[in-house]
């Protein structure tokens, strides 16, 4: 055999190109699973001052990860598979409630009709066809708890998924951290720099945003059962999911609400509804959210808006979590992309050499 050729340069340029075709097939490998394991990091960070405590009284990675785990779960996902449990019987009990109106929707109709010509004294609203609208969204709540109901072992299977990387994470925790410092060509001053803001824009945000978002519901949960509203779970449940969204937020729900109740007679009770949303519910968008995301550095409300949206395209409804997220820590890292490859102008009174601000 010849004598095999070769240099250095060849030798890296063979490493990279078989490293960049490993690294676009690992993510078609990780593509359909990639938001589980976002949600992963990002359960594991939040839950790791849980871990350090058991770790403190069992001094056992693997039992302290385990009971980590398992009080995350029984503490957060209970809860929520209950209320989705509650909220399909609700939907469902909601359609067979209004069935009457499904198989005769010329009643809906006039009844409709009749209210915005009394209210608006126009005859455009009082020709729209109300039943088409109404039998439009009674197919798309049947379709969502058929949907919801398939997709059951799914999400299922999504969650020993995120479990399972959970664990590894925190069990590995030293080993990742040791990673990172030897790895990153950051130092461990800059490391702990990114880290903090990382953590203070998370806290902002998740106080700022979701804890805010349950305040608001359960403020206006106790308005919902003082002025008497129908198939309380459901209404309660859209409040917390709009109550989320920048701008937009509760009223989505308490407003059309209010005018529900005001067109089946109940008037007192919509138009304390209405009071009680403007100055009650609202406060808390107007002060609360407003006194705990005082810190500058924290995302704006139409990027919080873009990744709600976003993310709830890309990822589905944990993208309503990770969206902000993602937006936040990527904004993080462009302030030092500004920071470091910005220079001084040249009419600048120092010295004119390039330097790093």
């Amino acid at each position: 055999m010849g004598k095999r050729i070769y240099t250095k340069e060849s030798e890296k340029l063979f490493i990279l190109a078989l490293s960049t075709i490993f690294l676009i097939l690992a993510f078609f490998v990780i593509r359909d699973i990639f938001g589980i394991i976002l949600v992963s990091c990002i359960s594991s960070y939040f839950l790791f001052p849980v871990y350090e405590y058991y770790m403190k009284k069992t001094s056992n990675e693997r039992l302290s990860a385990l009971l980590t785990l398992f009080s995350g779960t029984f503490i957060i996902l209970i809860p929520v598979i209950l209320i989705f449990y509650f909220l399909v019987l609700n939907l469902i009990k909601l359609v067979l409630q209004y069935q009457v109106y499904i198989e005769n929707p010329d009643v809906l109709n006039e009844i409709l009709a009749n209210f915005f010509q009394k209210f608006t004294n126009s005859e455009i609203l009082s020709a729209v066809d109300f039943s088409e609208v109404f039998n439009t969204l009674v197919l798309y709540i049947l379709n969502f708890t058929k949907d919801f109901t398939s997709s059951i072992p799914a999400g299922f299977v999504s969650l020993l998924i995120s479990l399972f990387i959970s664990y590894y994470i925190l069990t590995g925790n030293k080993t990742i951290l040791k990673s990172c410092n030897n790895y990153l060509p950051l130092s461990y001053k800059k490391q702990d720099e990114i880290l903090t803001n990382i953590t203070k824009n998370l806290k902002v945000l998740f106080k700022g945003y979701f804890l805010t978002g349950l305040l608001q519901t359960a403020v206006a949960f106790i308005g919902y059962v003082i002025f008497g509203a129908p198939n309380l779970l459901i209404i309660t449940f859209l409040t917390l999911i709009t109550s989320l969204i920048p701008y937009l937020g509760s009223p989505l729900v308490w407003v059309p609400l209010s005018f529900y109740l005001i067109v089946i007679g109940d008037t007192f009770n919509g138009v304390a509804l209405l009071i009680y949303g403007t100055f009650i519910i609202s406060m808390i968008d107007n002060f609360v959210r407003p006194y705990l995301m005082s810190n500058k550095e924290t995302l704006s409300p139409p990027l919080v808006f873009i990744g709600f949206v976003g993310g709830l395209f890309a990822f589905g409804i944990s993208g309503i979590i990770l969206g902000p997220i993602i937006l936040s820590i990527n904004f993080i890292f462009l302030r030092y992309l500004v920071k470091y490859f910005q220079f001084k102008p040249e009419n600048d009174k120092e010295d004119n050499k390039d330097t790093i601000l």
